[in-house]
């Protein structure tokens, strides 16, 4: 007869500690005040009257300052000499204008008082979804 049989388990099922399973205390058998209720998250400090106003300003430039580069850009592909871009293909354009728009934006936020640093990807696609929004809004309505 093998282990598994002496110990009451078949041959395919494995102890709980193999299997990576904690043997805490059964939570069926505690009270609802000891089970594992699930700790809240701390609550953030409540920000000053100054930083509300300086996230408000920079929510604000980071709004406005892609939007006028957007535009700026829209003027600029519709003033650049026609053979320029119409011998381009679109999908280069686009790239220009979208990496451009970037490093412009990358390397002038600071000048703006504005952290890059704590950018995280979703910033970044949101002012650079306004700059090409905006490019592409302004050149279509020039050109037509």
């Amino acid at each position: 007869m093998s282990k598994n049989r002496k110990k009451g388990r078949s041959r395919d099922e494995e102890p709980a500690e193999a299997k990576g399973q904690d043997k805490g205390p059964d939570q069926s058998k505690l009270p609802k005040s000891q089970a594992a209720a699930p700790k809240p998250a701390p609550k953030p400090r409540p920000k000053s009257a100054a930083e509300r106003k300086k996230d408000q300003i920079d929510g604000i430039t980071k709004t406005v300052y892609p939007a006028v580069l957007g535009v700026l850009a829209g003027f600029a592909c519709y003033y650049a000499p026609a053979t320029t871009i119409n011998q381009l293909p679109w999908h280069f354009v686009l790239l220009v204008v979208l990496a451009a728009t970037y490093f412009i934006q990358k390397v002038t936020y600071p000048f703006l008082k504005i952290d890059v640093a704590g950018f995280k990807g979703k910033d970044w696609f949101y002012v650079e979804f306004m700059a090409f929004d905006l490019w592409l809004v302004t050149w279509t309505l020039l050109l037509n």
